[in-house]
């Protein structure tokens, strides 16, 4: 259980940064389209799913 805490934590945390350097790539150039693409969709899917994840063991663990 431990393991995969520490397992979400850190994807949560390499996606979220991930995340952030694709929004300042797009912001300098909009026409590699880094956001709006299907593999960026999937990261975010994981990016959400990790972060519900975390929570919710997050949750059971102070129970």
């Amino acid at each position: 259980m431990n393991k995969l805490y520490a397992l979400l934590r850190h994807i949560t945390v390499i996606l979220s940064l991930m995340f952030l350097v694709f929004l300042v790539l797009d912001q300098f150039n909009p026409m590699m389209n880094f956001i709006d693409n299907d593999i960026s969709r999937r990261l975010l899917f994981g990016l959400c799913a990790s972060g519900i994840g975390q929570t919710v063991l997050s949750l059971r663990k102070e129970k």
